[in-house]
């Protein structure tokens, strides 16, 4: 079964919802600490107030922050990665 994603409060999100807000985004990842089969974890990756937040469990106890900067230094390792 995987995860169910929730939004800061809480409250559950459906897939539908996670779909229409077009400054969130979930992706699945895999957590190599807790363990899982490969993709079961979500990562939601959001933009609130010019930065760009990490929630890796999508229940805010571990939120990675990064300035639009940083975020621009991310995305450009990414497509040098990537191509």
């Amino acid at each position: 079964m995987a995860p169910v994603p929730v939004w800061r409060d809480g409250s559950p999100v459906t897939d539908d919802q996670v779909r229409s807000v077009s400054n969130r985004h979930a992706i699945p990842v895999t957590c190599t600490h807790h363990g899982g089969p490969r993709g079961f974890a979500n990562l939601v990756a959001s933009k609130r107030d010019g930065e760009i937040e990490l929630d890796p469990h999508v229940d805010g106890c571990c939120v990675i922050l990064l300035s639009e900067d940083s975020a621009r230094v991310l995305s450009e390792a990414l497509v040098g990665w990537l191509g």
